[in-house]
């Protein structure tokens, strides 16, 4: 079973913003001042694993299917994935920003 609560601070972190396609115009952004993009963190996990199959034969290991979170402004969609030898990484795509600050 997944662990959730065993997701904290000892992991690696990747930004794999500019990995992943954007629109090519500001007509897709949503009334909250996030992107709309169609291909976001889980297609783009789709496409690797299908790659990682084709090339290795092996899958990903997802720990945590992605999430958005909000901090601050910015929002993020956060993966979390297994590594080879069992280590969190967890991935980040910067989605979108906030036109007004969240507050607590």
């Amino acid at each position: 079973s997944k662990r959730e609560e065993l997701l904290g601070l000892n992991h690696f972190a990747l930004d794999v913003t500019n990995n992943i396609p954007r629109p090519n115009n500001d007509d897709c952004a949503s009334a909250d001042g996030t992107a709309c993009a169609l291909y976001q963190l889980q297609e783009w996990l789709d496409d690797l694993n299908a790659l990682s199959i084709h090339k290795f034969g092996k899958s990903l290991r997802v720990a945590l299917s992605p999430t958005k979170r909000i901090i601050g402004r910015e929002v993020y969609e956060m993966a979390f994935l297994y590594d080879a030898d069992g280590a969190l990484v967890e991935l980040l795509n910067h989605s979108g920003r906030l036109k007004q600050e969240m507050k607590m």
